[in-house]
């Protein structure tokens, strides 16, 4: 049930593609047009980015008024850590995407696959069985497959922006995975998108030009369009209520490695839905990096039903792992809240 929801979170951030897509365009046009600067057309992502995240915060506290009470330095230390690797990571994958082609920065942005178990091994001393890595090198056979069909010209600026793209997302789901555990997952989620927020916007207003946008009356009429507040709520609400909150609830119940394949899936999702939606021709190549991926998720699957004393999928503990389970950076850390039944994300 916990893959199965985790997959709905994928195919919601794989439709978020396109909406994003065409709300940061949108919006940077208006901030453009409002304040006549054009350079402000640049900062549309960035402001996009910000206003959504500070609304799924302000909607998170209207729906879950119980997150605002209870804080403890628990919650504040992970949603200070979570959201940073959150916030810098959209940030670090979308200055890459502008530097590089998006073939090789979605390439490099899924090489979470690798670098989390990587993480999980040499920080963490987890044990990652023979099964999870023919899994893991799969997956990564079929996103190469999917992603790497144009000629590119070597490992440029974009490509090392994408690379630490994919090192602090795993950080992310790693931290993700420990403080969901430890932490109240409502109050943990608010905390998260909260930090998130301020970061791109204090990303927007110190960029060049960005001093303008502290005009909140040209800000608030840069939004006050039909299609523009239609594309801010689908990706408010599904694209970062439903899918962020079904990632903190379920992400606990699975590794962090069998997580890391699961979101694989997100690629497959948007390569479908801009298929379906816009026309996007799909090829042959991509065909196959997707049965690749499907191929690593089923193996894992088998692998976690074949071995169910293991913790999750694939991951178990070494003996020096027993002895650092009180570790604070320990994601398996058998540091339990009250009610076992509501753990995980």
């Amino acid at each position: 049930m916990a893959a199965l929801f985790l997959l709905g979170a994928c195919l919601l951030w794989g439709m978020g593609f396109n909406w994003n897509k065409q709300a940061q365009a949108l919006l940077g046009e208006r901030l453009a047009a409002t304040f006549d600067e054009p350079s402000l057309e640049q900062l549309g992502p960035a402001a996009f980015l910000a206003i959504r995240f500070l609304s799924a915060t302000l909607c998170w506290a209207f729906l879950f008024p119980a997150s605002l009470g209870g804080w403890s330095w628990t919650t504040i230390r992970g949603g200070v850590l979570t959201g940073s690797c959150l916030g810098f990571g959209i940030l670090l994958q979308h200055y890459g995407l502008a530097r590089t082609s998006e073939s090789l920065s979605a390439f490099l942005t899924s090489l979470t696959v690798l670098f989390t178990p990587m993480i999980a091994v040499v920080l963490l001393r987890h044990r990652i069985g023979g099964w999870m890595w023919s899994s893991v090198a799969c997956a990564t056979a079929g996103v190469a497959l999917m992603t790497l069909y144009r000629e590119e010209r070597g490992f440029d600026a974009g490509a090392w922006l994408g690379l630490g793209c994919a090192v602090v997302f795993s950080a992310h789901m790693l931290l993700v995975d420990y403080f969901g555990h430890i932490e109240d997952r409502r109050r943990f989620s608010l905390a998260q998108f909260l930090v998130a927020g301020l970061i791109f916007a204090s990303y927007t207003v110190f960029a060049s030009g960005g001093h303008r946008l502290l005009d909140v009356r040209g800000v608030v009429e840069a939004c006050s369009n039909r299609d523009f507040l239609i594309l801010l709520l689908v990706t408010t609400v599904p694209g970062t209520l439903v899918s962020f909150g079904l990632m903190i609830r379920f992400q606990p119940d699975v590794s962090a490695t069998r997580a890391a394949l699961l979101y694989l899936s997100e690629p497959l999702f948007a390569t479908t839905y801009a298929w379906l939606a816009v026309g996007t021709t799909i090829t042959i190549a991509a065909m196959t990096g997707a049965g690749l991926i499907l191929g690593a998720n089923l193996l894992a699957e088998l692998t976690a039903r074949a071995k169910p004393a293991s913790k999750s999928e694939g991951l178990e503990p070494s003996s020096a792992d027993q002895d650092a389970r009180s570790s604070p950076l320990h994601p398996g850390a058998e540091v339990l809240p009250a009610g076992l039944a509501e753990r995980g994300r």
